[in-house]
């Protein structure tokens, strides 16, 4: 790697002190979660595809409680599982427009019938007693997504509920946006969220250690349109910034 990627890394390792919020299973300190903890953190995860993420949870949040009958609180998905797929889609009005999108919402019913008939409805199940490559392949054979699936494993490794030493980031629309630009000098496209896999496992062994700074920064600073470069403190080494400001580029990643 060259020095700008080199000094990049360090600066995003240095910002990771705090972490991305997971809700409740954020608070658990390493202790093992309830039923009821691991499904509204799944159905929480799940929408948080394709749109703001605390948006997501708050949505996710208010339709897992919605879904918790009384005296059955942890069977979210087996009353997702419940209704008929037509009934199920012709709720998404009703239960307040859980995702931006309807077939984000849709998608909820078919993933609630498998963790009913192959977890037991219970999304511990997934993961309880796996390696993170197994909990990613039991969440893609679910049908919870690529990306989203990488931010699970991320987020149960940083909640201790899984024990491994590597993981991937989730190329989302902020981490291909702060990548694209610090390295190369343009956003990433969203078709090629393999590239900033590849890259993130070039710069660390652990790539997942990446994806929150990566993402606060996209969030806070490097911004879609009016970017805050002088405040972000990727900004003496960033591609994007030395090409707009007319300095050399001094950026660029060696295979």
């Amino acid at each position: 790697m060259t020095n700008d990627l080199q000094q990049i890394v360090a600066l995003l390792l240095e910002n990771r002190a705090s972490r991305a919020d997971f809700g409740e299973l954020s608070c658990l300190k390493g202790k093992e979660c309830s039923k009821q903890v691991a499904n509204r953190f799944l159905i929480c995860c799940l929408l948080d595809w394709m749109w703001d993420a605390d948006v997501a949870w708050k949505k996710g949040k208010a339709l897992a409680k919605k879904l918790e009958k009384p005296g059955d609180p942890e069977g979210i998905w087996a009353t997702i599982s419940s209704f008929s797929k037509d009934e199920w889609d012709s709720k998404y009005e009703e239960f307040g427009r859980p995702h931006r999108f309807h077939w984000g919402y849709k998608r909820l019913w078919a993933i609630a019938n498998e963790i009913c008939a192959r977890y037991d409805g219970d999304a511990r199940n997934i993961w309880s007693g796996k390696s993170p490559f197994e909990t990613l392949i039991h969440l893609w054979a679910l049908g919870a997504g690529d990306q989203i699936s990488r931010m699970i494993v991320g987020a149960l490794r940083d909640c201790d509920q899984i024990k491994g030493d590597t993981g991937d980031v989730k190329a989302d629309l902020h981490l291909r946006r702060v990548l694209g630009r610090a390295v190369y000098g343009e956003e990433i496209k969203a078709n090629e969220a393999a590239k900033v896999i590849q890259l993130t496992r070039k710069l660390d062994a652990d790539p997942w250690k990446l994806d929150f700074p990566l993402w606060n920064v996209g969030k806070s600073y490097c911004r879609l349109t009016s970017p805050n470069c002088p405040s972000c403190y990727l900004r003496p080494h960033c591609v994007h910034y030395q090409r707009h400001s007319g300095a050399a580029v001094s950026g660029s990643l060696e295979t």
